[in-house]
Formats: structure tokens, C-alpha cells, sequence
């Protein structure tokens, strides 16, 4: 062995992770990490998240906003794939979804049968789809004013699942205490949006004449049927089966028969298989050939399989004869909202749906954001914005008194959000844009308002006179990733675009990212839609989420910090983000590792753990370093911490060691470090090394400074 004496060398690496090349090519710099940021160029870890309220809702996250009215009020607005919602300071929150339609149903048209948890609903037409929404705002039977057989219905709205055209039915969530018929009046909300996009079927795909018997139960479930009914109602929470679909009972799990004469399994396998007739969420319906003699419940172990017949062509891929299903390169567009400050009040737009208008003065209990129809306002919309003058924005819509086009910008009257007939006595115009297939995006400048196509960049400023707005092009071939993909960054306009990232100044540049080919390899680009970017003023971050290739909803994230010119990455569950300009910390929408979704306050001061004082990893990993450009081998004997941390932390290190690159490498450690640790010994050889830096321990903040590890020329043994 060598008889040279060791000497100190400082491992200090280039801010941000680089990883563009290998970790070898790389070498002097952090290559790899989660949950860390750099500030003066050292590396920390990321503080937490606490649950903003307690109560969830129904969806993922798609588009938020905050804000404070009149009265110094704060507030938030989300929209999901599902539901518009809404919270202020009360910490309550509101489904404030648009009603579209309201009907008063005819007598005996709202149908409950006795410990059944459907309820049916027959209306001629009705128009909806399964998952749609229905409100109920008053029942009756003619004896109760408030309820059908035993259920109070009222101020509550329910997702629907349908028999054909003229019926639907619902999960009531408690059983009726009788069988009964009534009337009602419904408000219709605005139909459920697409979660994720879908790629459009074709001729080809799928398993053809499938029926096939598959296992989904276990499930306990309560069997009920009544006197002089062939109906045979099952209570069976989230059983995920379908109208029109079979169902078959096993013999051991449930009694032979049931109401005295209805047979539900025989002597031999299982039983007779059964066609459902009514579905919702935790229940579904089945008719006999002849009436049970008796009013019975039986409980078990029930369902054993699923049939799907031919008929069949809506699930796991099965598909008639002739019928098409492979993919044929049209993908339907996932729901998106947008929304924007009209004063103290919120304009919004569903993707493709019409302009809603949220009152917040409209009753001391938020009230649905209600549809703007006047004065030829567009009822087909891609998103909307707020421009620098009080016009109300339109993109992608109809031109006045013509068609839609998705390439179309269109604008109301300045100061009023329903007035769009362009005149001699109006500012309301329109113009339809060039070089592209459609807008995807905007975002408010400070004089200006940016506007991308999917494939360029237009520049929209108020001119007055005839024209109104004056568009400019400002570049090609960088257009929007995703229509929240962009944010404007203290006058500087900062977006992801298809495989790239940009800036625009004034002209549009490339921005040099030192982590460009990790992120655009990983982006899941079926759901590039869900790419969200917010700035964090307390850090000057730029943050875009986005979903990976592993999932269909944002999982990860890639931060720019613009000041200091570096970027980081990692992992997280947010798909929405609002900067602290209102609230005390930056406010987020994601789910829970329970699949509900939350509003989350992120990054609160002095938190490092998750809701419920979970534990969150973090950690750093270096590119390769060498002596003498890897002429010589290291002998690494001790490494000096130098950490900032709680009293109560603990950090792991460790020291991954090669002779090449190719070769297996060899790992010392992990080894604690605490805030009193003095030295480590290592006794670690190769003729390169990365260190590797993580935290676990729940509550713990830390800070990388300069560590140093002994180091002298050593020879093989």
C-alpha cells in the first residue's frame, strides 16, 4: 500500500442536478435526487404538506385559483374532471358546479323498493350519461313532502348510472324503509368530464364474441326481495359491475333460495346466472320469471363471476363481432378548466363547454357559478382569460355569427363579460390565428397577453381604435405542452413546450436545462395535458408538475429557479399549484395515498413531514469525481461531515466506489450522521466514487455545506 499521506478535498458540486449524459460526463456536479432545492448554491430538503381541510372532493385537480375579495376574504376555486368547488375563510368547502338543465318529473316516476339502496327514475330523454350528477331539490310521495319511501333526497346530488334513454337510477346510501313512488324536482349539473385522455378506437382490436366467466368476489353483500316482486335487490359496496351485465351465486355463500321460492343457486356448481337490470355504485338489480311468495334478506359471500356476453362492448376490452376497436390516432381531450378574476368575482370555462360566472356576493353560502348566455356570448370554448383592459378573453370558439374554430380569439365589450356583438358602440371583436391546429394556452403579461397554438407564439396587445387587439407572432415551433403549462416570471414568460423548455423576453429562446432528456423521456405523453406550472415567489421557483410514463396523473416535477440558474427534479402527488400571494404557504390540489383527493397548504414553515407526521425522503447523489482524471486509484479513509440539521436528525451517507465505468460498483455505508458526528471512516477504494446524501427521519430539516473526505493515491491489493 501506498505510504502517502491522505489529504482533505472539499466535495463541493455545481448547483442543480446534470444529468444530460452520463454520471461520468457529469462529473463535478449532483446527478440525481427528490425533494431537495439549492439556495446560494447549497442543497436542503424540501419542507412538507398538511391537508388544508379535512373534507375531500370528487376528482383530480385541473385548473386553481386564489384570491381575496372586497373584504379582504380569501378565497380558493378549483375545477377537477368531475366538479367546480370552492373554498374561503371559513375552511369549508363548496360544490358550486353549474346546474345545465332542471326538471319537474311526473307522478310516480321516482321509484324506491323496500331494502333497496336504488332509487329509479324514469324521464323520457333525459340526456345523461353514467357519472353525470343529479340534484335533487324536492320530493314527494303525497303523503311525505320531504321524502320517497323512507329516504330524504333532498339538497343532495348523486351520481347516476343508467338503464337506457328514459331511465336512471341512483345510490341513496341507506336503504328504503318501503317500496314507493313520487315525484320530484332535478337539477341536472353539468355532465362529469374525461380523467385522463383516451385514444379513439378503430377496426381490428379487442377480443372478438367474448364470454368469458370471470372471478370478482369475494364481496359480502345483503340479498333482498319483497312480496309479489320478481325484482331481487343487492347491496354490494363498489362492486364494479355494469347494466346488462350476469352475475351467478355461489352455493356455500348464500341460502339456496330466498322470499320462499326464488332460487339463487342449485346442488351443483353455483346456480342460475342472472342479467342485471339496474346498477348504481353500491348496489344493483336483478328480475325473477315469477314472484317471491314472502319479504326476505339473505346475506353472503355472493358474487362469483361476471359474464360478457356478446352484447356486451363496453368493458376490459371486449368487443362484438365487427364491431371496431382498435386505435385510429384521434384522442379525445381530457377535461380541463380554466378561470380568471372579474373583479372580486371568477369567470370559468370548462374545455369545450360554455362561460360560467361566479358571484361570491350572491348569498352568504356560495351559490352555483351560473351560465352566461347573453348577447351571443360563446357557447363552446377552449379557455378563457381576463385581458389587461376588462375585456373578457375567448379562446377557441365561434366567430361572431359564424362557426367554431379551434384557432379562434375572440373578446367581449371592455368592462362587461356579456356583451360579445361586435358594433360602432363596443370594443367585442374577434381575429382567428395562423400556424397551428388549435390555441392551447394563454397567459397575462405585463402589457401583453401571450397566446400559443399548438406549434407557436402570438403576442396580443390592446391597440384601441378599429382593431382593438394588435397580434404579432413571436415565434414557431415552440408551441404549449399542455394550456397550464406556462407562467409569467416577474415580466418574463417562461413554458414547457412538446421537447423543450422556453423563455420570452421579448424573443423566444431555448432554455438551457441541464435535466432536458431525463423529463421529456419520462413524460407520460398520452396525458401531457396535465402538465401544471406555478411559480413559488419564496424560493423564485418556476415549478412544472407533469405525470410519468408509470402513471396517468402528475407524480413528478421539474423546478427552474430563473435567479440562481439551476434545475432540480423529483416526485410528488399535486396536480394543481397556486403561489403563497394569498394564503400563507403555495396551495396545491392532489390525492392521498387513501385515493381521496385534498387541498394541501405546501410548504408550510417549519414543517418537514407529510399530513399526519409522515416521513419524507429526500435525498442527493453526486456525478463521479477522480484524482488526476482516473490515472490513479483512491483510497478514501475518512469523510468530515458538515450538515446543518435539527438536534433530532439523522442523515444516512454513503460512498458508491468503481474502477470503470461498466464495472459493478461497490457501496460503503449507509452510515449515519447526526449533528454531533465528528468523522466517518470509510475505507473505500476505486478509481472514481459518487456519494449518495438521504433523509428518512420525519420532522428533520437539513443543509448540505462542504463535506471532506480524505483522500490519497492508492494502488490495487
Amino acid at each position: 500500500m501506498s505510504s502517502m499521506v491522505s489529504r482533505y478535498v472539499k466535495l463541493n458540486f455545481k448547483a442543480g442536478f446534470h444529468r444530460e449524459t452520463t454520471r461520468y460526463a457529469e462529473e463535478g456536479s449532483w446527478y440525481d435526487g427528490d425533494r431537495v432545492r439549492f439556495r446560494a448554491g447549497r442543497p436542503e430538503n424540501l419542507r412538507g404538506y398538511q391537508q388544508k381541510s379535512t373534507t375531500s372532493f370528487l376528482g383530480n385537480g385541473r385548473a386553481i385559483r386564489t384570491w381575496s375579495d372586497n373584504d379582504s376574504l380569501k378565497h380558493i376555486i378549483w375545477g377537477t374532471d368531475k366538479k367546480l368547488y370552492t373554498y374561503y375563510t371559513d375552511d369549508e368547502i363548496y360544490d358550486i358546479t353549474p346546474v345545465v338543465s332542471t326538471v319537474v318529473t311526473g307522478a310516480g316516476k321516482i321509484e324506491t323498493t323496500n331494502n333497496s339502496l336504488i332509487v329509479s327514475v324514469s324521464e323520457a330523454a333525459h340526456g345523461l350519461s353514467a357519472g353525470d350528477y343529479v340534484l335533487f331539490t324536492s320530493v314527494s310521495d303525497g303523503s311525505d313532502t320531504n321524502s320517497i319511501g323512507g329516504l330524504t333526497l333532498t339538497n343532495k346530488n348523486y351520481p347516476v348510472s343508467l338503464i337506457d334513454v328514459n331511465i336512471f337510477v341512483i345510490d341513496a346510501s341507506s336503504s328504503a324503509t318501503s317500496t314507493d313512488a313520487g315525484i320530484g324536482t332535478l337539477n341536472y349539473l353539468l355532465p362529469t368530464g374525461t380523467s385522463s385522455a383516451i385514444q379513439g378506437l378503430g377496426y381490428g382490436a379487442g377480443v372478438y364474441n367474448a364470454q368469458t366467466l370471470s372471478s370478482i368476489g369475494p364481496y359480502t353483500s345483503v340479498i333482498n326481495v319483497v312480496t309479489d316482486s320478481i325484482k331481487v335487490s343487492v347491496s354490494h359496496t363498489a362492486h364494479g359491475l355494469l347494466a346488462n351485465q350476469f352475475v351467478e351465486f355461489t352455493q356455500t355463500s348464500v341460502p339456496a333460495t330466498i322470499g320462499g321460492n326464488v332460487v339463487l343457486t342449485s346442488s351443483t356448481n353455483g346456480g342460475p346466472i342472472f342479467q342485471l337490470v339496474s346498477v348504481c355504485t353500491n348496489a344493483y338489480e336483478f328480475n325473477m320469471t315469477s314472484v317471491a311468495n314472502a319479504t326476505s334478506t339473505g346475506a353472503g359471500t355472493d358474487v362469483q363471476g361476471v359474464y360478457l356476453p356478446v352484447s356486451v362492448s363496453t368493458t376490459a376490452g371486449y368487443r362484438a363481432w365487427g364491431e371496431e376497436a382498435d386505435s385510429g390516432g384521434i384522442t379525445f381531450e381530457l377535461t380541463q378548466w380554466s378561470m380568471d378574476n372579474w373583479g372580486e368575482d371568477i369567470v370559468a370555462n370548462r374545455r369545450g363547454n360554455g362561460i360560467y360566472y361566479y358571484d361570491i356576493d350572491a348569498s352568504s353560502t356560495p351559490s352555483r357559478v351560473a351560465w352566461v348566455t347573453a348577447n351571443d356570448t360563446p357557447s363552446q370554448v377552449r379557455s378563457i382569460l381576463t385581458g389587461n383592459k376588462r375585456h373578457l378573453i375567448a379562446f377557441g370558439c365561434s366567430v361572431y355569427g359564424g362557426d367554431y374554430s379551434p384557432m379562434v380569439v375572440r373578446w367581449s365589450d371592455s368592462e362587461d363579460y356579456e356583451s360579445w356583438v361586435p358594433s360602432a358602440t363596443t370594443t367585442a371583436g374577434d381575429v382567428i390565428l395562423t400556424d397551428g391546429t388549435e390555441i392551447v394556452g394563454a397567459v397575462r403579461s405585463r402589457n401583453a397577453i401571450n397566446v400559443w397554438t399548438d406549434n407557436s407564439l402570438w403576442l396580443m396587445q390592446f391597440v384601441g381604435g378599429d382593431s382593438i387587439f394588435a397580434f404579432k407572432q413571436m415565434g414557431t415551433n415552440c408551441g404549449l405542452i399542455a394550456p397550464h403549462a406556462a407562467v409569467d416570471f416577474n415580466g418574463m414568460t417562461l413554458w414547457m413546450g412538446e421537447d423543450n423548455f422556453y423563455a420570452f423576453d421579448g424573443q423566444v429562446r431555448n432554455l438551457d436545462c441541464t435535466v432536458k432528456r431525463y423529463i421529456f423521456d419520462r413524460i407520460n405523453k398520452t396525458n401531457k395535458d396535465k402538465v401544471y406550472a406555478g411559480i413559488n415567489s419564496e424560493f423564485k421557483e418556476v415549478v412544472w408538475l407533469y405525470p410519468s410514463s408509470d402513471t396517468d396523473e402528475c407524480d413528478s416535477y421539474v423546478v427552474f429557479n430563473p435567479v440562481e440558474n439551476y434545475w432540480v427534479y423529483g416526485t410528488g402527488f399535486w396536480t394543481t399549484y397556486s403561489d403563497k400571494n394569498v394564503f400563507t404557504n403555495t396551495i396545491t390540489t392532489g390525492t392521498s395515498s387513501s385515493g381521496s383527493s385534498y387541498l394541501y397548504d405546501n410548504e408550510p414553515v417549519s414543517v418537514y413531514t407529510g399530513t399526519g407526521n409522515v416521513a419524507l425522503t429526500s435525498y442527493l447523489e453526486s456525478a463521479t469525481f477522480e484524482i488526476d482524471d482516473g490515472s490513479r486509484i483512491m483510497f478514501m479513509d475518512r469523510m468530515i461531515p458538515d450538515f446543518t440539521m435539527d438536534n433530532s436528525g439523522t442523515l444516512q451517507f454513503s460512498i458508491t466506489t468503481k474502477q470503470y465505468p461498466a464495472n459493478t460498483s461497490i457501496t460503503k455505508g449507509p452510515f449515519e450522521v447526526t449533528p454531533t458526528t465528528q468523522k466517518i471512516d470509510l475505507r473505500a477504494r476505486g478509481r472514481e466514487a459518487a456519494i449518495r446524501v438521504s433523509c428518512d427521519s420525519a420532522g428533520t430539516s437539513w443543509r448540505y455545506g462542504s463535506l471532506r473526505l480524505a483522500v490519497q493515491p492508492d494502488g490495487m491489493r
